[in-house]
């Protein structure tokens, strides 16, 4: 309590303070519509309105103008996310110990699937770029665990990922038909890729079973809102439907739904001159950033030539600068310049329709103003890959298991009964049911040391691990 018996209000003050003007390179990219509706509009199932599950009217209608706009054959609106989306596909797909081939760079949400569903995870190694920069699955890759558990009830793949790299989908389609395996994309990040021609082949176009877009995240809408497409009508549809009426809230928040259907709407009349716009803005920072003796940008010649960038995702990146990504993030928030991600040598920022030709400007003189600030230092060396456990319980298994607490650097041979989860990106490192390593234990120390935020881990009195009791 505060003054004479009135409360104080801690999220509305933590907001306040980021209304001052500041260039925002990260999601939400909502900024881009113009109405003021949140307050107005927030009623419940009124005589006239909908319900969110077995939709009849205006949500229905709103679903089905969004599946025209994204070539999908059903689409959901998603008011939990795609996170909902993509735990309600595992569940609709996956029973109890069947395989679910995966990369290893799925966002916890499908770990979170897999816990619900008992289903056993096979996982697919992630290449690395420059930088310690996660790529993305190689077809090769994908081919080999096919091989490797024919019965596999799908294959889910992120693309693109935080970094903005993406998978051959329309190859990884091909290979799939073959085998009669449906292709799950998480294509959160990616939901601007249908509406122009310079972005990579999006989700639709290569012919998955089944996709989600974070509506929020580049497409306009009110966080969480996002959107889960269907290509036609799965076997597994009232399954589906099911898992989503028990994930999402039974009280429908019509300021989300409305963002859902104003999004599309503006995408369908002004979603390539945008995303054009937006491109020209992202092409002249990589232009200009390149220039840089220090910073440059992951382009597309640098990635396998069967994987496609995002143009819009700057992933900025550097060998000799003597600050961490972390340390820089630091310096552009103090400068008013908010980015979305930042890791041991690099940065992540995102380039949006509403992002103004001013906040461009400002990046570009904060990183020349800091390269001449700090200069050149010794080589930095990203560190290793996390190593890929072996999985002696599933995850559902290990998570609903008696447990114990220990502290992390007595966990070497246990098995870990919790996830953790660096985020962003929000990409877990350990899943439960997996053998905790030296080499995991010791990778964990130096990015808590590095300031890496983990959402999972305890960390008072000393970092500690659920880890299942013997």
């Amino acid at each position: 309590m505060t003054g004479e018996g009135y409360s104080s209000y801690p999220i509305l003050e933590a907001l306040q303070k980021q209304l001052p003007s500041r260039h925002r390179f990260h999601v939400p990219a909502h900024c881009v519509l113009p109405h003021q509706y949140w307050s107005r509009y927030d009623l419940t199932e009124l005589p006239g309105l909908d319900y969110l599950y077995q939709p009849r009217g205006c949500i229905a209608a709103a679903q089905e103008l969004a599946a025209s706009v994204f070539r999908a054959g059903k689409t959901f609106f998603l008011v939990n996310g795609s996170s909902a989306g993509l735990i309600a596909s595992i569940l609709a797909f996956c029973r109890p110990g069947e395989t679910l081939l995966l990369g290893r760079n799925s966002h916890r949400s499908v770990a979170a699937g897999l816990i619900l569903s008992g289903a056993r995870p096979k996982f697919i190694p992630v290449a690395e770029g420059p930088a310690g920069i996660p790529l993305n699955i190689k077809i090769a890759d994908a081919a080999r665990a096919l091989k490797c558990s024919a019965a596999a009830r799908g294959l889910l793949v992120t693309s693109p990922n935080y970094w903005g790299v993406g998978s051959a989908l329309t190859a990884l389609t091909a290979l799939l038909q073959q085998r009669g395996i449906p292709l799950l994309v998480d294509e959160a990040h990616g939901g601007h890729f249908i509406f122009h021609e310079a972005f990579p082949v999006s989700a639709a176009r290569a012919g998955a079973t089944l996709w989600v877009n974070s509506g929020h995240k580049t497409l306009g809408a009110l966080t969480p809102g996002a959107y889960l497409h269907v290509r036609e009508n799965i076997p597994e549809m009232r399954k589906l439907e099911e898992a989503l009426s028990m994930l999402q809230t039974a009280s429908p928040p019509y300021p989300v739904l409305l963002s859902l259907d104003l999004a599309r709407g503006w995408l369908e009349k002004c979603g390539h001159s945008a995303f054009n716009a937006a491109l020209e803005t992202a092409i002249k920072l990589k232009r200009a950033i390149s220039e840089s003796r220090v910073f440059q940008c992951l382009e597309q010649q640098e990635l396998p030539p069967e994987m496609q960038l995002d143009p819009l995702r700057l992933t900025i990146y550097w060998h000799r600068f003597p600050l961490t990504g972390y340390q820089l993030c630091e310096l552009l928030h103090e400068r008013g310049i908010e980015i979305e991600m930042a890791g041991t040598a690099y940065i992540v920022a995102m380039v949006h329709p509403g992002l103004s030709a001013d906040a461009a400007t400002s990046l570009l003189r904060a990183l020349q103003d800091l390269e001449k600030r700090f200069g050149t230092g010794s080589p930095i060396r990203p560190p290793d890959p996390y190593p890929l456990p072996a999985l002696i319980l599933t995850p559902r298994e290990a998570a609903t298991a008696k447990t114990r607490m220990v502290p992390l650097r007595e966990a070497a041979g246990l098995i870990a009964a919790q996830l953790v989860t660096p985020f962003p990106p929000g990409v877990p490192v350990l899943y439960p049911g997996e053998l905790i390593l030296p080499e995991t234990i010791a990778r964990f120390e130096a990015d808590l040391k590095a300031g890496v935020h983990f959402q999972d881990l305890a960390l008072k009195p000393q970092p500690l691990l659920a880890v299942v009791a013997e």
